[in-house]
């Protein structure tokens, strides 16, 4: 008689186990597909992070003596006179990069980042007031987004100011 209840028991556990499995995938399922969704945008933040200091690594304007100094007005955005707009390996100063885009991404020197062939990032530089408004005027601040983008993300966009020093 305790075997027939034993078997029932077990029974009864399995039917009860695998009800709760079925449940859980779907658990299991929005785990992955978030995790895939972190992982992407973890890669477009730190894309865009490489691009701004790629940028910083620039003088602020055409006219920035070096060592760096104060500068009494700056220029116009955007590639200067033996300048690339393709190429940002000739761009000398910040607002060079007003404009640039690249797909997929590419280090300082121009080689693209093999790992990344889904991702686009564009640059976009304007000046801003000390309250960090747009300013149609040149003023002794600039704005650098630098926005990622890829399959099924919205763009992931980092603002950096940079100053006339």
């Amino acid at each position: 008689m305790r075997r027939g209840f034993v078997l029932v028991e077990v029974s009864v556990t399995y039917i009860i186990l695998s009800l709760a499995l079925v449940a859980l995938v779907p658990a299991f399922i929005l785990a992955i597909r978030a995790a895939k969704n972190n992982e992407q945008i973890a890669a477009a933040a730190q894309l865009s992070a490489e691009l701004i200091e790629e940028v910083r690594m620039r003088k602020w304007d055409q006219s920035t003596p070096l060592p760096s100094a104060h500068i009494a007005a700056g220029s116009a955005l955007g590639t200067d006179t033996g300048e690339t707009a393709s190429d940002k390996r000739t761009f000398n100063d910040i607002d060079d990069f007003n404009g640039w885009a690249e797909s997929p991404p590419k280090d300082p020197v121009m080689n693209a980042l093999t790992d990344f062939p889904a991702y686009s990032r564009s640059v976009t530089v304007k000046y801003v007031d000390a309250n960090l408004a747009a300013s149609a005027a040149v003023t002794d601040y600039k704005q650098v987004t630098v926005c990622t983008r890829t399959i099924k993300l919205k763009p992931l966009c980092l603002n950096a100011i940079f100053t006339n020093r």
